[in-house]
């Protein structure tokens, strides 16, 4: 996917922002503290489920900690409508028998089309009480908890899910959000950002726990509205040694930040979901990178948009599979990787839509504006011609 002309005239802006990033870095805002949650768990009728026994949906919504709901299945979900959007930031749960298991599950929420993951875990297994579980705010009508199964402190394992309580809190919407700096809006724990900025060759890379803290506008930071990451690319940007066209994205890392991540595909699964919009094209030539996993020594697969078509790439194939052939700026999608057992399978939408055979190590997700172009094909060679993607939750999970 390389090209083959490597742009000079990148030097300036290098130069010019190398001081402004050392700068932004000193005087990153903190996360701003959130506004009082209010009890959004809407009443009986709203509750329902997938399955469950003698046991119904609406007991988790009654106040009594001695009636439950029961699913039995993997996957079995339980299902609360809020009746209106609203904005979700927690979701408390009471497990039957909390004290004993610890139940595996997802919690989703309903962004109009489809279904995303917002906390994927388990349950204490401490306790029979409400037990908090912290989201990045989201806005969305319904919450979902999908259950597979539990663990006893014994050792066994069930295909039951069961609980006594469930609650949503959140608050109203203000507008522009209380998001202060991307941290805010997504789970930056185990990854780094590397900005179009620095010296020749050698971009700014942010990572923990700085990257915590840290924002750059116009390259990283959070987007109009407060809910998600303005990630923007120009194609006068500083390069690694190793491409000619700019980034400004994120690469994953792991033990919170420390190390650089890196897994086999013939080796346990690897997922990542991100919600995201591509919003900027470059001039000439309109191609951006908005996910993607990246193996030792190159792209392994791609979310890639060329003008309207967007295409999952395939290695060097950049027009492997065209998922969407009037792709609108602006319009979030949701992009989900699967890597294991040999192979890749990729999700647009959540509807699978090309698997692909691969056996390696080394690999490792990135996500952010990847622009596809530089000043050697695409005028004006100003930081006025950029790609650019807003994302507005992102997801890893290794299992």
């Amino acid at each position: 996917m390389a090209d083959t002309f490597t742009p000079r005239c990148h030097t300036a802006l290098a130069v010019a922002t190398a001081l402004a990033a050392s700068l932004a870095a000193l005087t990153a805002a903190p996360s701003a503290a959130r506004a009082a949650e209010a009890e959004l768990t809407p009443g009986a009728g709203a509750v329902t489920a997938s399955t469950s026994d003698d046991n119904a949906p609406a007991n988790v919504v009654d106040d009594d900690f001695d009636t439950r709901w029961s699913g039995e299945g993997d996957g079995a979900w339980l299902q609360l409508d809020l009746g209106a959007a609203k904005t979700v930031s927690q979701v408390k749960l009471a497990t039957y028998r909390g004290d004993s298991r610890r139940n595996r599950f997802q919690l989703q929420y309903w962004t109009g089309s489809s279904w995303s993951t917002a906390f994927d875990g388990s349950s204490s297994g401490t306790g029979t009480g409400l037990e908090s579980f912290t989201i990045r705010p989201v806005e969305t009508s319904r919450i979902r908890y999908v259950g597979h199964g539990y663990a006893g402190e014994d050792g066994s394992t069930g295909t039951w899910n069961s609980l006594t309580e469930v609650q949503v809190w959140g608050g109203t919407s203000d507008g522009d959000g209380d998001a202060r700096v991307p941290a805010d809006v997504l789970d930056l724990t185990n990854w780094k950002q590397t900005l179009p900025i620095g010296e020749d060759e050698r971009p700014t890379e942010i990572t923990q726990p700085e990257l915590a803290r840290y924002s750059h506008d116009p390259y990283f930071k959070v987007a109009p509205g407060g809910k998600a990451v303005q990630f923007r690319a120009p194609v006068n940007g500083v390069t690694t040694s190793g491409s000619r066209n700019p980034r400004s994205e994120l690469r994953e890392m792991r033990n919170g930040g420390k190390d650089k991540a890196s897994w086999s595909t013939t080796s346990g699964t690897h997922t990542m979901t991100v919600r995201e919009a591509f919003t900027h094209l470059p001039n000439e030539r309109p191609y951006v990178v908005g996910a993607q996993i990246h193996g030792g020594d190159d792209d392994l697969t791609v979310f890639r948009l060329e003008g309207k078509k967007l295409y999952v790439t395939k290695e060097d194939t950049t027009r492997h599979k065209l998922v969407d052939d009037n792709y609108q700026l602006g319009t979030v999608f949701e992009a989900k990787f699967v890597a294991g057992g040999g192979k890749v399978k990729v999700y647009y939408n959540g509807e699978l839509r090309t698997t692909i055979s691969h056996s390696g190590s080394g690999n490792y997700f990135k996500a952010g504006a990847y622009t596809q172009a530089h000043c050697g094909n695409s005028k004006p060679c100003s930081s006025s011609n950029y790609g650019e993607t807003n994302i507005h939750h992102l997801t890893v999970r290794h299992d």
